[in-house]
């Protein structure tokens, strides 16, 4: 699916939890070398991810998505009551019902904004940017708020006393997967793309014949249960993300040498760097936030936007990608 953009973001914001966590500490939790003879380095060797960030206990998405788009409306200046809608993307939701997206419009005080979630896994941010640029193409709004809040600390913490409960080898690599991610939250603000900026194009792609390889669901006794195939995961997004790049170039009329800045989704070092090999983008150009707070689920591209040190003018291409699977390339202007 291809999109031409009509929207612009004016204003990123991001939050991130005060609690850190390493990678050691948690692979200290399953006993990896006792058990499997895996050095507690392991995950980092592996990775490139030394730590992550956990929310409190008690935390909900919601609380994240907030934070997050709490930072996005001061950057902005825009009033609360000018947001026209209100899109939530997270993985997670407070609720199975009503939308999470309801929450986050109550306490940010925007009264006056339409409100629904969209979900797709990791890739959920991106969706939920191209519904927004899709409202504002038909006048439905004019200032979209787009937030994501996650989590997965919950998973880890799951994932954790399930290796704890069956430490066989196969369910430690079925599930370590789930030790690898981070809590955060993360927002845009998109508005009517100008002359100069806005984004230019979205191309999307899935292929369900994957949807295998990265799940969680709840069994029939409601404990939530999954697993997370990383090398499998990351080969086949790889794949579905070569196949796409050069159509994306032509529609952009960009050569790699006029990316400023590759935003990827980053689930560790190595999908990171081959999203620039296949990108044909300068890895120095790509921002790294998996070292210190892992893999960040549908806020990855947000709270790497955030931190990237963009200005207005920079292009931008971004490379989403979410189990089921998904992928997504967007081209830019800041």
């Amino acid at each position: 699916m291809n999109m031409t953009g009509f929207s612009r973001i004016v204003a990123i914001g991001s939050y991130l939890p005060d609690i850190e966590v390493a990678s050691e500490d948690l692979m200290d939790e399953i006993q990896s070398e006792k058990r499997f003879g895996v050095p507690n380095t392991w995950l980092t060797q592996l990775t490139g991810i030394r730590s992550r960030r956990f929310a409190i206990e008690t935390a909900k998405p919601s609380d994240l998505a907030i934070e997050a788009g709490r930072k996005a409306l001061e950057k902005s200046e825009i009033e609360p009551t000018d947001v026209g809608m209100v899109i939530y993307c997270g993985i997670d939701r407070d609720w199975v019902e009503p939308a999470t997206s309801h929450r986050v419009q109550r306490e940010l005080g925007c009264k006056n904004a339409a409100c629904l979630d969209v979900t797709n896994a990791c890739h959920g941010f991106t969706n939920g940017m191209s519904v927004g640029d899709a409202m504002i193409a038909t006048g439905a709004a004019e200032n979209v708020l787009v937030v994501t809040g996650e989590v997965p600390s919950q998973v880890a913490k799951d994932c954790i006393a399930d290796i704890n409960k069956n430490p066989t080898e196969e369910n430690f690599r079925g599930k370590v997967g789930g030790l690898t991610t981070g809590d955060a939250g993360g927002a845009v603000i998109l508005q009517r793309a100008s002359d100069d900026s806005g984004v230019k194009a979205y191309r999307f792609a899935s292929e369900g014949r994957f949807a295998e390889l990265c799940y969680y669901k709840f069994d029939e006794q409601g404990k939530r249960t999954g697993q997370m195939l990383m090398e499998k995961i990351s080969a086949a997004g790889l794949y579905m993300h070569k196949s796409l790049i050069s159509g994306t170039y032509k529609a952009l009329n960009w050569k790699p040498e006029d990316v400023d800045y590759l935003i990827c989704h980053q689930a560790g070092r190595k999908p990171h760097e081959r999203c620039a090999e296949i990108a044909e983008v300068d890895i120095a150009k790509a921002p790294v936030t998996y070292e210190d707070y892992g893999n960040l689920t549908s806020a990855s591209i947000p709270v790497t936007l955030d931190l990237a040190g963009s200005k207005e003018g920079d292009r931008i291409l971004i490379l989403g990608t979410g189990s089921g699977l998904s992928i997504s390339q967007i081209g830019l202007v800041l």
